[in-house]
């Protein structure tokens, strides 16, 4: 096998023009052979980060969160440690769930949990307009083909159109229901089409020339719809990703309303935050997706023609968080990965090693290089309650220091939530659900393991 760690052939080839896509090639040959990855974070955000997306030219990250701010990185200098990231002059009112960029880099959308979308101008950081909803904006897609047009997903169960051309102030209902809709994307080669993550209707395909009814509704492996989260078009819109609560991420060809591959760890659950996924690598190759026991998982699609309906063991499990990873993206020019969730950190993930990063890629890793200890319910109850040190959304400290009541808050709703689902599937014979409590049980056993092992 080629020495992956030597990138001169490489560069050699690239000197020649024999190698059109060198570090995209260079990252795929990498990446195959991975079991680790080179990582490193970056800080700046003074709460939980809950959204992060890059610029369609890969030069941009704009990150969002708690603290409420928006943040605005030029990525190439961030990654080299130089510059800071700057603010958007606009602060939402409460936390911020979802961003986006158009494909000019002039305009960040941002939307949140104080029932707005803002509109930013990139270079002036200055709000040029506000998009008003009933309750929380869980997602935003811009349209790929007009940029004044967004299409919004909502906790009052409305899938949302705003056409900026023509007013702010007036939308078009895409569809309703009774459940939040918490994802939406538009396809990225077919003019008007979307698909959105229902908590009821589950994941569907829509067309904006015939809204109200969607033109394909996806389901799982029991014929029915299922509480979806985060859905995600490939760059050739030929698959869909999502993310349902409880289950397997699950790929899609966008023609047929079955599923076409889950992907399975034992270690791997989604029940406690919202989360989002992505495809990444050449040809997007690979699907991503953060989990409640604090690690990024990283399965290989098959091959066309060889997809097995449950794609197993992940191709990398990446370890380095140290709380829920909600969050996550794939730079295809830089050919990086981002992640981020409750802590205060976006994790950037690379299979080659820039400066400041950690980590090796061929040694696999069987945990975090810096782990820490797991609050128990009662720490918890002990540190915020009986401390007086209730969580507050007031971040007028503006520290970056790793939120010990925020850890322990978290620790205790996975904990709780483990207990319950063990509770709920406790006298369930079905197969699936035999197999997501045994997961169950073995993540609590590996929470007890870990908590011991922290007390010894």
């Amino acid at each position: 096998m080629a020495n992956i760690a030597n990138p001169l052939p490489y560069i050699t080839k690239r000197e020649f023009g024999l190698i059109s896509d060198v570090q995209s090639q260079l990252f795929s040959k990498r990446l195959n052979a991975a079991k680790n990855l080179y990582r490193r974070d970056l800080v700046c955000h003074f709460g939980c980060v809950n959204a992060i997306e890059f610029s369609s030219n890969g030069e941009l990250l704009v990150s969002g969160g708690d603290d409420r701010r928006v943040m605005l990185w030029q990525f190439g200098q961030a990654i080299l440690d130089h510059g800071k990231p700057e603010a958007m002059k606009a602060v939402h009112q409460s936390n911020i769930f979802c961003l986006g960029i158009t494909s000019d880099n002039q305009k960040i959308y941002s939307g949140g949990n104080d029932d707005i979308v803002i509109v930013h101008d990139l270079e002036s950081k200055c709000p040029l307009e506000v998009l008003q909803h009933q309750r929380a904006v869980c997602s935003l897609s811009i349209d790929p083909f007009n940029e004044r047009v967004v299409s919004t997903a909502g906790n009052d169960g409305r899938l949302l159109l705003f056409d900026t051309r023509q007013s702010v102030h007036e939308s078009m209902v895409i569809s309703r229901s009774r459940k939040a809709f918490h994802g939406v994307m538009y396809h990225p080669q077919q003019v008007g089409m979307l698909v959105s993550a229902n908590a009821r209707g589950g994941v569907a395909l829509w067309d904006l020339r015939s809204p109200k009814h969607p033109v394909l509704r996806y389901f799982g492996n029991n014929g029915t719809c299922q509480n979806s989260m985060s859905v995600r078009f490939n760059s050739a819109g030929t698959h869909i990703l999502a993310l349902r609560r409880r289950l397997a991420p699950v790929l899609y060809a966008v023609h047929s309303p079955e599923p076409v591959a889950e992907f399975y760890h034992q270690d791997y659950y989604n029940s406690c935050t919202m989360k989002s996924c992505c495809f990444a690598g050449k040809g997007d190759q690979f699907v991503l997706s953060g989990s409640d026991d604090f690690n990024l998982y990283m399965w290989k699609i098959p091959d066309s023609g060889e997809f097995d309906m449950l794609v197993e063991p992940p191709h990398i499990i990446l370890y380095g968080h140290r709380s829920i990873v909600n969050q996550v993206r794939y730079n295809s020019q830089y050919c990086l990965i981002a992640s981020s969730g409750v802590e205060k950190i976006i994790k950037v993930w690379s299979a080659l090693e820039y400066p400041q990063m950690r980590g090796a890629l061929l040694e696999e890793a069987q945990g975090s290089d810096n782990p820490r200890e797991i609050y128990s319910h009662e720490d918890y109850v002990s540190l915020v309650h009986h401390s007086g040190q209730y969580i507050s959304h007031n971040y007028a400290e503006q520290s970056t220091v790793e939120d010990q009541r925020m850890m322990a808050f978290f620790d205790s709703l996975v904990q709780r939530e483990l207990e319950c689902l063990a509770d709920d599937v406790s006298d369930d014979p079905d197969y699936q659900t035999l197999k997501f409590r045994q997961r169950v049980k073995r993540a609590r056993r590996n929470y007890r393991n870990h908590m011991d092992s922290d007390s010894n």
